[in-house]
């Protein structure tokens, strides 16, 4: 995996934002994380995010970077602890974790997965929630139009097949909140995840 060099040019570009939009380090550190944890979850090993989190850090990168791997880290370990709390070995239930805990491009890459592998209506079905995590994505950005163009995009699927998400137990109030484009990200329900 190529990986940018932490220059003095990286470190200013980002200019107190971490965005994988318009800076390329960001980019880079998001998804090579991302990668290792998708990884860690199939192998259910999270040795394997926080070295990739070691190589990061080791190349000293600035604060609104190291901050960045700092709670990925965080968020990373709860979704560990929680899917080894509650026992959840079914990938679609482990998305809800990852969703849970703001995670929205790692569930876009764990769901991605998934979806890959689906056909028909559930294929569909899937790609509405792919198309829902990058509303968020976007969102945390600040890139309204593609929160808009994704919204109405992630909404329609969703809705028309809606029968094939019955692991969302409100999924009603995701498509509520993508059709008023609330930018706050609902939580996922379904009775095998414990309460916090």
């Amino acid at each position: 995996m190529k990986r940018s060099p932490v220059s003095p040019d990286n470190k200013r570009q980002a200019a107190g934002k971490f965005d994988p939009f318009t800076d390329r380090l960001s980019r880079d550190i998001r998804n090579s994380l991302s990668e290792a944890f998708i990884d860690a979850l199939f192998r259910m090993e999270p040795s394997v995010y926080r070295t990739e989190a070691d190589i990061w850090r080791a190349k000293n990168p600035s604060e609104i970077y190291h901050d960045y791997i700092q709670d990925r880290l965080r968020r990373y370990d709860q979704v560990f602890k929680q899917i080894k709390a509650d026992h959840l070995g079914d990938p679609l239930l482990q998305c809800l974790v990852i969703w849970n805990q703001g995670l929205f491009f790692e569930f876009h890459d764990h769901l991605e997965g998934i979806w890959i592998q689906a056909t028909g209506d559930e294929r569909q079905a899937l790609k509405g929630l792919i198309k829902a995590a990058g509303v968020y994505i976007h969102n945390e950005c600040g890139h309204q139009q593609a929160v808009e163009s994704l919204s109405v995009k992630s909404f329609n699927l969703i809705h028309q097949y809606s029968r094939c998400l019955t692991f969302i137990t409100n999924l009603d109030v995701v498509a509520q909140k993508l059709k008023s484009l609330d930018p706050v990200a609902p939580k996922l329900e379904n009775p095998a995840l414990s309460k916090d």
